[in-house]
């Protein structure tokens, strides 16, 4: 059966040159990482700040947990919007409104421990940082796919998905660190003056790169228009590795360090814990610009996402196999690698796959899958835990090996697709 976006003419990026070079690719790519840190940084900075804060203050731990939670809760709802909204508006526009959003965000923050009133300020926050977060992160990842075009998108992917990996540990970082030395008030109120920079920076260095405009589709429309099994494939393997990585993995891995008795360098159970997860975090952010350029120099971004899904598996494995802090570690890179292959290949692919005016529409399906994934893993992971401290990675390792498969057949159409066409024997 024909897939509905094979009908769809591919015309040509609005505002991309001719030939998509590595300077473009790299300029844009490191114009859109600052904000798109920030954005992490945002959401990051939250987690060593509100619950105490929240403690101090009166709210009960149900409440704080319902806070921490609602901008993942609220990102699943609004990615698919925010996907067409790059699309009718641009990805330069929807970037802007992003972190102008973030800017109100940590303004509630500092307001709600300013007044004392830090039950309805926190929510409102972090149901405001939900789709605030959405576009920034859609709106850099559909620019980055524009700017890269052809052949440097891989290169472009990289740089704004390492920065997105990147900001959540930095804002954890920050937030503990700022806190102690300037209070919790003024740590907010620094973080809104940075994402003010970001978006100084963003308004005059990013330029509007996206698809050509046509008529105005409806959402519904827009959303029937994104079924093709290419795109259900992609869409399943960003929700395992997020389901895996930025569910199971952060959510379990202090627990399984603890029950295992675990200590790196002398540390106790979350000082090694941290450096634990730092580890994984700096080998996925490290490798992911060179996992995309290895996809844009051979032309084989699934089959380095089939790579990577390999990786993937064995890490879970190790890391739920392993009794020593060195095995542990061991599996930790491996899963690090792994998610470093699958990011920027993931979003090439579907760059290839969509039309122009769509990519955004892409992104925000392909965000949508990622945050279920990363909503889940919390969720099966701690109810796993409560029997074997091995079972729930050897359980996602058996679901990430049943996503190879699919990994496998996005190379096959990736191949097909680049084979030269048949000779004309008439």
């Amino acid at each position: 059966m024909t897939s509905p976006l094979s009908a769809v003419p591919r015309a040509p990026d609005k505002a991309t040159p001719p030939r998509a070079d590595v300077r473009s690719a790299a300029s844009l790519a490191v114009a859109l990482a600052p904000g798109t840190l920030l954005a992490g940084v945002a959401g990051g900075i939250a987690f060593p700040i509100l619950p105490i804060v929240g403690l101090r203050l009166g709210l009960s731990l149900p409440f704080i947990g319902v806070i921490l939670a609602a901008n993942r809760a609220m990102r699943v709802v609004s990615s698919p919007v925010v996907g067409v909204m790059a699309d009718r508006f641009g990805g330069r526009r929807t970037l802007l409104v992003g972190l102008a959003v973030q800017i109100v965000v940590l303004g509630l923050f500092a307001l709600g421990i300013a007044t004392g009133c830090a039950g309805p300020l926190f929510l409102a926050g972090r149901l405001l940082h939900g789709p605030g977060s959405a576009c920034v992160f859609i709106a850099a990842q559909a620019l980055a796919i524009h700017a890269g075009g052809p052949s440097q998108g891989g290169r472009a992917a990289g740089t704004v998905r390492a920065a997105m990996v990147l900001g959540v540990p930095i804002g954890l970082a920050a937030g503990g660190l700022l806190s102690d030395a300037v209070g919790d008030a003024a740590t907010f109120a620094i973080a809104a003056a940075a994402v003010v920079l970001a978006l100084i920076a963003a308004y005059l260095r990013v330029p509007d790169w996206r698809g050509p405009l046509g008529r105005r589709t409806p959402l519904a429309e827009a959303l029937r228009g994104m079924r093709d099994r290419r795109l259900f494939a992609l869409g399943a393997l960003n929700l395992v590795i997020n389901f895996s990585v930025g569910g199971m993995i952060l959510t379990t891995l202090a627990l399984l360090v603890h029950e295992r008795h675990l200590s790196l360098f002398a540390r106790n159970e979350q000082g090694t814990a941290g450096l634990l997860m730092g580890w994984m975090i700096v080998v996925d952010a490290g490798l992911t610009p060179f996992a995309g350029r290895i996809g844009d120099r051979w032309r084989a971004h699934a089959r380095v996402a089939t790579g990577a899904m390999v990786l993937l598996v064995a890490g879970l494995a190790v890391v739920g196999l392993s009794h020593g802090a060195r095995g542990l570690a061991m599996g930790l890179a491996l899963i690090g690698a792994g998610g470093a292959g699958l990011g920027p290949s993931l979003l090439v692919i579907m760059g290839n796959i969509v039309p122009p005016d769509r990519r955004g529409t892409g992104v925000g399906l392909m965000q949508f899958c990622g945050d279920v994934g990363g909503t889940l893993g919390p969720l099966v992971g701690t109810a796993l835990l409560a029997g074997s401290t091995a079972v729930p990675y050897l359980g996602t390792a058996a679901l990430a090996a049943c996503s190879v498969p699919l990994a496998a057949w996005l190379g096959n159409v990736e191949k097909r697709a680049a084979a030269p066409p048949p000779p004309n024997r008439s």
